[in-house]
């Protein structure tokens, strides 16, 4: 996702490389991580403990680096920095397990919840995609659309959704299923549920495109004369 960070566009970060990036620090690197220690004897406890680690000190070096986040990176950065202290404090493998399960639910719960603020979380990750030239230009639209305004509260809504189903299916695996496989099966099950919202919001968005001339997340989003302004 270019401009992931919010960087000018002189220094945007293309699509892949974020995307891929985001796969291997939120995926593949925790979950290596905790089996490679798991191997070596270590600890169910400890593995789970220091692999769950691994995103947060990525997160918390690139805020430090980059000198900018945006509320939703603060407030994960916040909830991944509470399940490590918390961590250290039980001693309980399924509790981390849970509480992992927990972190799913309650960025959930943030997105639905920025429903209530001027402008939802859909909103609010496409300005960070974009240098900010683009970003004023997708703010003026914002405000002349109802169809732009419409059609982001609707993704808002979906990816909300789909966090607290991904949370509430973590909490069945870390309750029901052996220690050992929950990491893996998480990451299968958070993997097929994210890919399902990708082509969701692909698909919704060119038919919306279609409908209403109108670019959802493009830098200049399309303003119809239906909608009291020129093309």
């Amino acid at each position: 996702m270019a401009s992931l960070n919010g960087q000018t566009g002189a220094h945007k970060i293309p699509t892949w490389r974020a995307a891929a990036t985001a796969m291997l620090v939120a995926v593949v690197l925790p979950l290596a991580v905790f089996y490679v220690l798991r191997a070596q004897g270590i600890s169910q406890w400890l593995a789970l403990t220091l692999s769950g680690a691994v995103p947060a000190v990525h997160m918390a070096v690139r805020a430090a680096t980059q000198r900018h986040v945006n509320s939703f990176e603060a407030f994960m950065i916040g909830m991944l920095a509470v399940r490590i202290v918390t961590s250290l404090l039980t001693g309980s493998p399924r509790v981390i397990l849970v509480k992992d399960a927990g972190l799913g639910t309650a960025a959930g719960l943030w997105i639905l919840g920025s429903l209530l603020v001027a402008k939802p979380f859909a909103f609010q990750a496409g300005q960070s995609w974009h240098a900010p030239t683009s970003a004023a230009a997708r703010e003026a639209a914002w405000d002349a659309s109802p169809a732009l305004r419409s059609g982001l509260t609707r993704l808002t809504v979906l990816w909300g959704c789909a966090q607290l189903l991904d949370g509430a299916a973590g909490m069945l695996l870390a309750l029901l299923m052996p220690v050992e496989t929950v990491p893996a099966l998480n990451r299968a099950k958070g993997l097929a549920l994210l890919s399902a919202v990708v082509l969701a919001t692909v698909s919704y968005s060119r038919r919306y495109r279609r409908q209403h001339a109108l670019s959802l997340f493009g830098s200049t989003p399309l303003i119809t004369r239906k909608e009291g302004r020129s093309p």
